[in-house]
């Protein structure tokens, strides 16, 4: 209120009136709230940086350079190798990284947004923004999905989970959009939820999930989302595209 006396005062020559006093005064006493959609969309970029496993976390991780590796089979059966490719989901590309991986782009070092913006419409890879609006749309009842708990499947090759010691459950994303009840929209609430708290203080990188992406941009499936079986953190864990500063 201050702040605006003084504005008022330096702008005007003149002193705040009264009766503006009156009005100003008590709408910034409220307090304010962000929608509670923001919010949501907000805390899936949850994180602590942190150099060991309960010195950080962070909710959304995705894999880098993890070859077919798609459900959460693929996962399991290349599990040590996929664990080294684990890092932690960072919300935007940078352009450095595009500048050293995209070499193809010969004008990229002149800074030609539309090279470079072509160059991000052709990488295979979602961002974490592009991930958390796909949750967004979801959260609003607009996509289609399943939830394989973690004992509905006896398909692979052993036919037995309880080797993996892991729990397979899996939520699956489509493409398909539809209008879903509010039954479904609250198993979707339900299942993010569970596994977006920790009664752990600190919380440490138990909590969360790990974004499979679908293999190829005709699927119909966006992806999914598996569940973080334990706090593991590789050295290179927040070495991730878009984490790097680039001036």
């Amino acid at each position: 209120m201050l702040l605006l006396v003084q504005l008022f005062r330096q702008k005007t020559g003149n002193h705040f009136p009264q009766e503006l006093d009156d009005i100003f005064f008590h709408l910034l006493r409220k307090e304010r709230h962000p929608p509670k959609n923001l919010i949501q969309d907000i805390n899936m970029f949850r994180f602590t940086p942190g150099e060991d496993n309960e010195g950080g976390y962070s909710l959304l991780e995705c894999l880098e350079n993890s070859l077919y590796c798609h459900s959460i089979e693929d996962y399991l059966d290349n599990y040590s190798e996929n664990n080294n490719c684990r890092r932690a989901m960072a919300p935007l590309r940078s352009v450095k990284y595009l500048e050293e991986e995209l070499e193809e782009y010969s004008h990229i070092d002149e800074r030609d947004y539309s090279v470079i913006s072509e160059a991000i419409k052709e990488y295979p890879e979602h961002t974490g923004i592009d991930i958390v609006n796909i949750i967004r749309h979801l959260r609003d009842g607009k996509l289609n999905y399943e939830i394989h708990d973690n004992d509905c499947d006896s398909s692979w090759a052993t036919g037995n989970l309880d080797l993996y010691d892991m729990d397979t459950t899996t939520m699956i994303i489509y493409k398909e959009e539809l209008t879903l009840n509010d039954k479904c929209i609250n198993s979707i609430e339900d299942f993010l939820d569970t596994h977006m708290s920790s009664q752990l203080k600190p919380i440490n990188n138990n909590v969360g999930f790990i974004w499979l992406s679908s293999s190829d941009a005709a699927s119909h499936i966006y992806g999914r989302l598996i569940l973080k079986q334990e706090p593991y953190m590789n050295e290179n864990y927040w070495n991730r595209v878009g984490c790097d500063i680039f001036e």
